[in-house]
């Protein structure tokens, strides 16, 4: 069942960090444990412990999240209860043609078109770069160009940047992108040449990327700057246009895809009826965008890879209740910086949130709040995460029960068992630091949850990592197991199961003589000493 290496680990348990050597006989021990006579409860310990080192639900054996694989099947999903909603609104128009309904106009009046960009997908879509492209200056205006041709048909268009922070849960993402390379980090003005470098190692180093968003920013501001469109450019916190007389409040967004839905919903306040385009490929934005529907433009697209995206239809299917736990719902149960759960589908968690009681919509919603989690908004989460877990025909609604149900009846490994309730706690602290900021989308100066109190430890180097679970792997008496290397028959005190009061285990090293067994009646506290042999 519980099968890994010997890797020794260091893995935070409370306030403190714990070296453990995870083995195939830990679990070997829990059963001949079992057998004996000592006080083991095996329905508590499997639904309380993990029996492994990491929580294997939530994450890989070195102890990192799970990558999210599959966050792409939430846009199929959505769009699949969108067209169910079209096929709603042909019939509604098929009644009304049939005198059922009050009649309206089929000719929409000129509205202006808003462009929302994510400059910096527009920067990974140069990684090959055209031979011109030789300085800083040709990469500004070969962006420049490839910016106008995308919202050649936009009357409007907001250019929008992530923000590079030093301690951001998302380094351990973009680490990864490196492929265990050094980043390099690059000078940017006009004059830097960069005709034989490649894209991928140009921005490599953060804080090139940083400084790059901001040359970009300003050069499309230059480079329009007597247009008669609109341009208006986020990076680092700082909003600006081609028009000084406008001015926009700072922000402290980190991620472009708030920000993106921050300058949406100003832009909707400013032209209410406009037709407005957001250019991402990211699940995560059209999340936020049916989620803060409400306050963008009525006529609102997410332009992605599979196409033009409505979002009214995939509101209205959803119901205002159900989009609005969406960012919640999809931190939960798989984001970049969060994670995922093993095994467990996006399509299958979806499925199941489409018929979830109310009560589950409410907990989602109220993680975002300041306070600590209520009680009963985990015992909602977790039935929600046993209705995914159990199998057909079965109703259990406590992670307790349905670990020793699964272990019992289904011989599960560990990756196919529900987290324990500890480490889905941790989990939750951490869902709770993401939909604060996701819930947060339309605000300039948000107020997110500090990691480090929620789901988050420092190591020695300094980086934020995830807290799998504050309970250890097993219960103590398996950790510290005491077992006798007797020579003898375990009939006096030297004997150490006899000495701590415990019946001798097959773990043990005594022979077939051992009188401390539990056949033997275990210890006996009216044994003689050898003296008074």
């Amino acid at each position: 069942m519980f099968l890994s290496g010997n890797k020794k680990q260091s893995v935070k348990i409370r306030d403190q960090s714990v070296d453990l050597r995870e083995t195939k006989d830990l679990y070997g021990r829990f059963m001949v444990l079992a057998r004996s006579n000592r006080d083991i409860d095996m329905k508590n310990a499997v639904g309380k412990y993990e029996f492994t080192i990491t929580p294997r639900a939530l994450f890989a054996p070195n102890g990192s999240v799970l990558p999210c694989t599959d966050k792409s099947k939430l846009i199929h999903c959505l769009e699949k209860v969108k067209i169910n909603e079209e096929v709603q609104q042909t019939q509604a128009q098929m009644s009304a043609e049939h005198g059922d309904g009050p009649e309206t106009s089929l000719t929409p009046s000129k509205s202006p078109q808003i462009a929302v960009v994510d400059g910096m997908v527009l920067v990974q879509q140069l990684a090959m770069k055209q031979g011109t492209i030789s300085t800083v200056k040709d990469l500004g205006q070969h962006f420049n160009d490839r910016l106008l041709m995308l919202t050649a048909d936009f009357d409007e268009v907001i250019l929008v940047f992530d923000t590079y922070k030093a301690d951001s849960l998302k380094q351990k993402t973009r680490e990864k992108r490196q492929q265990g390379k050094d980043p390099i980090q690059y000078q940017i003005d006009d004059k830097t040449n960069i005709k034989h470098i490649p894209m991928r190692r140009f921005l490599s180093h953060e804080q090139t990327k940083a400084d790059l968003t901001e040359y970009l920013a300003q050069a499309v501001l230059n480079q329009n700057a007597n247009s008669q469109r609109l341009f208006i450019t986020s990076a680092s916190g700082s909003t600006r246009s081609n028009r000084s007389k406008m001015c926009f409040e700072e922000n402290n967004h980190e991620e472009a895809d708030t920000l993106m839905i921050c300058l949406a919903a100003s832009a909707a306040q400013r032209c209410p009826k406009a037709r407005m385009v957001i250019f991402s490929p990211d699940t995560d934005v059209l999340v936020l965008a049916v989620a803060h529907y409400e306050k963008l433009c009525r006529n609102s697209a997410i332009h992605m890879a599979s196409g033009t995206v409505e979002i009214e239809p995939i509101w209205k299917a959803l119901g205002q209740e159900k989009a609005g736990a969406l960012p919640a719902f999809h931190a939960f149960t798989g984001a970049d910086n969060v994670g995922r759960f093993s095994r467990i589908s996006k399509t299958r968690w979806f499925q199941q949130y489409m018929k979830a009681d109310k009560d589950i919509f409410s907990a989602l919603v109220k993680l975002s709040d300041e306070g600590d989690v209520q009680q009963e908004v985990k015992d909602a989460l977790e039935k929600f995460v046993c209705s995914v877990y159990c199998p057909k025909g079965i109703d259990i609604k406590n992670i307790i029960d349905l670990r020793w149900h699964l272990f019992c009846k289904h011989l599960a490994e560990s990756s196919k068992l529900p987290p324990t309730v500890d480490a889905l706690a941790e989990h939750i602290e951490r869902v709770r630091v993401q939909s604060r900021v996701w819930c947060q989308a339309t605000v300039m100066w948000q107020k997110p949850f500090d990691p480090l109190q929620h789901g988050y430890y420092q190591d020695p180097n300094g980086k934020i990592l995830p807290t799998t679970t504050k309970v250890a792997p097993a219960p103590q008496a398996i950790l510290e197991m005491v077992r006798c290397n007797c020579k003898t028959n375990c009939t006096t005190q030297r004997c150490s199961c006899r000495r701590h009061n415990l019946a001798c285990t097959d773990l043990c090293l005594c022979g077939s003589e051992c009188e401390n067994d539990a056949d033997c009646g275990g210890p006996n506290d009216t044994e003689e000493s050898d003296e008074d042999l």
